[in-house]
């Protein structure tokens, strides 16, 4: 199976944004490009994935028209392949984002579970390839979004934990969802000025529950660089992979927009690639 992986999209239209409070997202639309991700899904449609997960921030403040041209992005640059979505702490900026659904309005089928429930964690069945999507991107109505650090809740945690026990993802190859990551890498870890050093507030009991379920790899987002850490948990190595966003515009090699391609066979992980853009050939290529 070749899945593709993308995140991080921040979908938006600069004139939503015309207050003067709103300036500083203006020049915040400006470090992702609509175009590089028309650009970039062609590209991945090209690759021809069995599957494509997007972990998150699929809007820059939940604007309702947002998630909705988030879709239709989607489903006009890879028709007729199966998503796997979670919202991200982007997804997650507006009281009346959560009111409304507005997530749930445009993705809902794409965290629909396959085993029956509503909700996070669900379950989407692909082969031998089970996609367990985790919601750590909570709305707290009393803080500024910014300051939202990710959780998972102990009730998805206990829910997630049960799913791990059924034999009808026990017996594939589990790929579990997250918006925030884990742990920084070594060489992010040791920066002057790392980037959210702890955004998942509740990682240690993350990783005590995939310790538990005989995951094979877990795909987040959340950090706008590429990003591997292979994690030991119950006595064996996870990759845990981003690919960093798909629409960020930024010269650094490191930093482009890009998208992951991972190959699955028989219950394994055999091939991890980045497709990226490089600015001087005006195209996506293998890194």
């Amino acid at each position: 199976m070749k899945i593709a992986h993308l995140t991080d999209i921040h979908v938006a239209d600069e004139n939503d944004y015309g207050e003067p409070h709103e300036a500083h997202w203006r020049a915040k639309i400006h470090k992702h490009s609509e175009r590089l991700l028309e650009r970039l899904l062609a590209d991945m449609a090209e690759q021809k994935p069995d599957h494509v997960v997007l972990t998150g921030d699929l809007t820059l403040t939940s604007k309702k028209e947002e998630f909705e041209r988030a879709r239709a992005y989607l489903d006009a640059g890879i028709p007729g392949i199966r998503v796997s979505a979670l919202p991200g702490n982007h997804d997650r900026w507006r009281a009346e984002a959560m009111s409304g659904r507005w997530f749930e309005q445009s993705f809902g089928d794409r965290v629909s579970c396959d085993l029956g429930g509503d909700g996070f964690p669900y379950c989407h069945l692909a082969g031998d390839v089970a996609f367990v999507g985790l919601d750590s991107s909570p709305y707290d109505a009393s803080s500024d979004p910014s300051d939202v650090k990710g959780r998972v809740s102990e009730v998805q945690l206990r829910a997630f934990e049960r799913l791990g026990k059924d034999p009808r993802i026990s017996s594939r190859f589990v790929v579990v969802l997250l918006h925030h990551h884990l742990r920084l890498s070594a060489e992010d870890a040791s920066a002057e000025d790392p980037k959210d050093p702890t955004p998942l507030e509740n990682a240690p009991e993350v990783e005590e529950a995939l310790a538990r379920i005989p995951v094979g790899v877990v795909l987040h987002g959340h950090r706008h660089k590429q990003m591997r850490l292979d994690l030991a948990v119950g006595g064996r190595q996870v990759p845990i992979l981003c690919p960093g966003s798909a629409t960020r515009v930024d010269e650094r090699p490191d930093r482009t927009s890009r998208y992951g391609v991972y190959t699955v066979e028989a219950k394994a992980l055999r091939e991890v690639r980045t497709r990226a853009y490089v600015p001087s050939s005006d195209r996506f290529e293998w890194i």
